[in-house]
């Protein structure tokens, strides 16, 4: 069950937007730009961040180093001083110092060695029927361990959005994508042998031969392809249209009637999950599920839940799991050496702890003058926007009155929560281990995040998102943007930092955020958060033709030899677009404002440098641009870029202007 949906060879490759050929190589592959030292005027991305690219290395176990990374070690070093320290006297210090000892106690988790995974195991490849598959699902073993084949998990509602719904989620893929089981990309091929060689290791651990685990594995993939036929690609995902597309409610009725021969609604009594709003997300996967719940698939839907718990294994159990996986880990994304185990295990305290460890951390190291300041910015953005979108010559009045509406109704959060969750009812024996702290987690948070959430109302004061991950987020169900504590750092934010530094940074990032609200994905949901068509059809359609324009222009760029899927990086890079946008007009408003040292800032907040293997998967999997494209293709787009460097015809980042693309 998924408690939340929230949801090579180095080569310079030329890029080409129609009629022009821009030399921009993609320079977020690590040491691509040894021999390529541009001027500003042909690539503004690495000109900026030249000297940074040549010396970028990555540490231990990393596969990309970034501002994000830079900003992340720093909060990571701080995290794990707070993990040991003993005068945090309070509960949630006892949590996480706990959980950070549990982790690093080889001596416990090796005598453990593999924990009860050989009983869980057994409980599986004891099936001898569909009823008895059936059942299984019933259990409480299939429950918290997520040993499923058809997963749900707590989300907001579309229409009422101040209510939670149960979300009823496809089958669990282990290359991600089902398009990759239709036509398999090179960065399918590296998941899939990972995740093989994870599987095969952990089945060899339990007593299996090199064949028999072969077989299993080959069973387990032969149902994925089977079920991934009726799933939705990622592209699918994350069109505009997939919001409305997935948006099916039912009752547990409904639910009952069209899934007759997978006893869906039973499995969910029997947990006592018996939701008033259900939302079907995938209609055509349910019933290709039904299909394929038949006595003669069940050894291949054995063996895939048997292979996803093996692998669910492989990093809590002893030693020599964890070192395999450190070791097919290393090779799948082309790099020499694993992350120290202290660094992974303030990672997993942090990312199974988060509100814990956020409380703690805020407390030590967030002034609340840094609330204040960036409130200030939020506010000036949102004045701008509301100017912005007063003044769209293409919009019509009706529109722009609702576009006003939500902008002014938009909730603004910065830094932290002033209302916590409450963690009292988690508690860790330090006597035990690792694999029985996971399990407690797993009972807490299914309680906590899933049961205590059905059937309520949205309480906004209580926050979902980690508030030290350097992030930010705009939710469109809650028409909130949370700009949280850590990003506000490094080049995005330090109060030091000139005006201009600030808004080419942090205020970038907030620019971003609020103008989700309306990109092709939030302008389907109004003020308050619920799906709604608020925008005048014509409007809409124009809306969309300038869309259209901004996928070609990103799909016509050649990026490792493939053309790039404009597609998938248009909500997240009209964002980019409006980000400058509405600095570029906060701008305006300042006598002598600096450009140079603006656009220079906005610039370092992407420098980027990852390996070859996890560029391809950012390129098939991330809905943002690569770094160095959120940078050129974004700042070729505004005239004001042009003035401030004397930008003419012929240079790199020279682009007509009848073929920019700016969606506002």
């Amino acid at each position: 069950m998924r408690i939340i949906k929230l949801f090579i060879l180095i080569v310079i490759s030329m890029l080409t937007f129609s009629s022009q050929a821009l030399a921009w190589p993609n320079s977020n592959i690590i040491g691509s730009v040894k021999d390529y030292s541009p001027k500003l005027t042909d690539d503004f991305y690495v000109n900026v961040n030249h000297e940074w690219l040549l010396n970028a290395k990555l540490k231990p176990g990393r596969v990309r180093t970034s501002l994000f990374n830079e900003l992340q070690d720093i909060i990571d070093e701080r995290l794990k001083a707070l993990m040991t320290d003993e005068t945090v006297k309070d509960h949630d210090g006892e949590l996480v110092r706990t959980l950070y000892a549990l982790w690093l106690d080889w001596d416990s988790r090796n005598a453990e060695g593999l924990g009860d995974l050989n009983t869980q195991a057994m409980k599986i490849t004891g099936i001898k029927n569909i009823d008895e598959l059936s059942a299984y699902f019933k259990t409480k073993d299939s429950f918290y361990n997520d040993i499923v084949i058809a997963d749900y998990g707590i989300g907001y509602d579309n229409i009422d959005s101040e209510a939670y719904n149960l979300e009823i989620l496809a089958t669990g893929l282990s290359l991600g994508d089902s398009a990759e089981y239709r036509k398999m990309t090179s960065n399918g091929e590296r998941t899939k042998k990972m995740h093989d060689g994870m599987v095969m290791y952990m089945l060899r651990r339990l007593g299996y031969d090199e064949a028999e685990a072969k077989r299993l594995l080959d069973s387990a993939f032969e149902f994925e392809k089977a079920i991934s036929e009726s799933m939705m690609t990622v592209d699918e995902l994350n069109a505009p249209e997939a919001i409305k597309k997935m948006y099916n409610p039912v009752t547990m009725q409904e639910l009952r009637q069209k899934s007759k021969v997978f006893p869906f609604a039973d499995i969910l009594e029997a947990h006592k999950v018996n939701s008033k709003l259900i939302c079907l997300e995938q209609p055509k996967w349910l019933e290709a599920l039904n299909a394929l719940y038949t006595p003669d698939n069940l050894e291949n839907i054995k063996a895939y839940l048997l292979c996803k718990l093996a692998e669910s294994y492989i990093t809590i159990t002893d030693e020599p799991a964890y070192r395999e996986y450190q070791r097919l880990s290393r090779e799948r994304y082309g790099i020499k050496e694993s992350r120290p185990d202290d660094e992974t295990a303030v990672n997993f305290v942090h990312s199974n702890l988060s509100v814990p460890v956020s409380k703690i951390y805020v407390s030590r190291y967030v002034p609340a003058e840094c609330k204040r300041e960036i409130t200030e910015i939020i506010n000036d953005t949102v004045k701008y926007y509301r100017e912005m979108l007063a003044s769209e010559e293409w919009l019509s009045e009706s529109t722009k009155q609702k576009a006003i509406e939500k902008l002014n109704a938009m909730r603004l959060n910065v830094a932290y929560p002033d209302k916590w969750r409450d963690f009292s009812g988690l508690k860790f024996d330090s006597e035990k281990t690792l694999i029985d702290a996971v399990k407690e987690l797993q009972r807490f948070n299914t309680q906590k995040y899933f049961y205590e959430r059905l059937n309520t109302r949205v309480d906004h004061d209580l926050w979902i998102e980690d508030v030290v991950a350097v992030n930010a987020y705009y939710s469109p169900m809650q028409n909130s943007i949370k700009i949280i504590a850590g990003i506000l750092g490094g080049d995005f934010y330090n109060s030091d930092m000139t005006y201009e530094e600030k808004l080419g940074g942090i205020g970038i990032v907030i620019g971003h955020e609020i103008s989700h609200a309306f990109d092709t994905s939030g302008a389907q949901f109004d003020k308050n958060g619920s799906m709604k068509d608020w925008w005048t059809e014509e409007d809409y359609k124009k809306f969309q033709e300038r869309a259209d324009k901004l996928i070609k222009y990103f799909s016509n760029m050649k990026v490792n030899g493939e053309n790039y899927n404009g597609a998938l990086v248009q909500t997240e890079s009209i964002a980019d677009m409006a980000g400058i946008k509405a600095m570029l007009g906060i701008a305006e408003g300042h006598a002598n404002f600096d450009y140079d040292k603006f656009f220079r800032q906005y610039a370092r907040i992407w420098k980027s440098a990852s390996t070859p293997e996890f560029v391809d998967r950012l390129i098939k999997m991330d809905v943002h641009a690569l770094a160095f494209l959120r940078v050129n293709a974004i700042v070729q787009q505004y005239e004001k870029f042009y003035e401030t460097y004397k930008i003419q015809k012929g240079a790199g980042m020279y682009l007509a202007p009848d073929e920019r693309v700016a969606v506002w």
